[in-house]
């Protein structure tokens, strides 16, 4: 027996039929009910990856490693269980449980956009099976160096992760523009040192790179690694299927995801959630469906990878755009991912040739990405 202060009540336990009837017809009990466990609301998927149609699939990403490239991803999050480990180029400052713990917040959200596990608990990945990869390459004001870049990409082709597929999220960028424009994988390598690593990568070992288009609200093809052709290059959309004024784009962008008012994991504690914006929050969701397409069909090159995203995807002709500027990408969807597809054929970006270079200060892109409300548990 218990009260129940400030209702005027109290509990009884394993009360008999009989007294529970006695109990019933007292003139001073106002009311007798049987009482029910009761739990906390559960998983929420967040509105874009229900939009490309995640949640429809059988194929969650089991099999494929998932490395972000970021500021990390918070050690021991409730949602990130699928955390395997990873590595420092710029090391966690102030509590951290690891090196490669986020001590700034964005890399452990594009981690759950793309991969936060199915347990019940906060919210919903695109691929909540896949394994995820810490690779920190930006400090805790989100900013970084070229050369720190390429060491974390480097690290990525060098790992051993069993021999799974691999796939690398980019949720960063800065201004520069394509060496090799027009040319995916030439038998000549770029001499840039970043295009150079991503070639790589991509063409060399077989690991598919997303990256993100970028908040400027310029052509694509004055930011890299947006511009580079051997990169998926994802603009952001909006819950009413339109571009925010913000989103890069251009010829080289290659697919739109949802990126404005994002909910996904947050680095403040491990329970902790919020809801963000930018390109490189739409950068992650197609991260997480190529990891899918890979789950299925293990051997794909990135090329295939790239290929099978486009051939799945949305038209977006009858959208309306009021960004003030040019937005022909498909928008991304995994629905239909269940069913082994054949090869698709490959092909690459066609741009118009440019020249120029890129600045040697690397930022990530979060000239535009706010934060409007945290879902922090505390």
């Amino acid at each position: 027996m218990g009260k129940l202060p400030g209702i005027g009540g109290r509990r009884d336990r394993n009360l008999s039929p009989a007294k529970a009837e006695r109990l019933a017809k007292d003139p001073r009990v106002y009311a007798l009910s049987p009482d029910q466990e009761v739990k906390a609301y559960g998983e929420t998927i967040p509105w874009g990856v229900a939009r490309v149609g995640a949640p429809t699939t059988t194929a969650k990403g089991a099999g494929v490693s998932v490395y972000v490239l970021d500021t990390g991803i918070k050690v021991g999050h409730e949602d990130l269980a699928n955390l395997r480990g990873g590595y420092a180029v710029v090391k966690c400052r102030g509590r951290c449980a690891a090196p490669y713990d986020d001590d700034n917040g964005h890399g452990t959200h594009a981690a759950g956009t793309a991969a936060a596990v199915a347990n019940g608990l906060g919210v919903l990945g695109v691929a909540p099976q896949a394994e995820l990869w810490a690779v920190k390459v930006l400090s805790n004001s989100g900013s970084g160096s070229i050369s720190g870049i390429v060491q974390g990409i480097n690290w990525v082709i060098g790992h051993d992760n069993g021999g799974k597929p691999k796939v690398i999220n980019m949720s960063l960028g800065g201004s520069g523009t394509d060496d090799q424009d027009g040319l995916y994988c030439p038998s000549t390598r770029s001499k840039d040192a970043f295009h150079n690593v991503i070639q790589k990568a991509a063409c060399d070992y077989r690991i598919t790179v997303v990256v993100a288009a970028g908040n400027e609200g310029i052509d694509a093809r004055n930011a890299v690694p947006a511009a580079y052709d051997e990169a998926i290059t994802v603009s952001a959309t909006n819950s009413q299927d339109d571009w925010p004024s913000w989103s890069n784009y251009g010829a080289d962008v290659d697919l739109a995801a949802p990126g404005v008012s994002m909910l996904s994991t947050w680095n403040a504690s491990t329970k902790s959630y919020n809801t963000i914006s930018g390109t490189s929050m739409a950068s992650p969701h197609v991260a997480g469906a190529a990891a899918l397409v890979l789950s299925r069909n293990p051997s794909y090159t990135p090329l295939q990878v790239k290929q099978a995203l486009l051939q799945n995807a949305e038209s977006t002709a009858s959208w309306t755009n009021t960004s003030g500027h040019p937005h022909p990408e498909l928008f991304l969807n995994v629905r239909g991912f269940q069913s082994e597809n054949p090869p698709p054929k490959e092909g690459g970006k066609r741009k118009t040739p440019l020249t120029g270079g890129f600045t040697p200060v690397w930022r990530d892109l979060k000239a535009r990405e706010r934060a409007p409300c945290s879902l922090e548990r505390r």
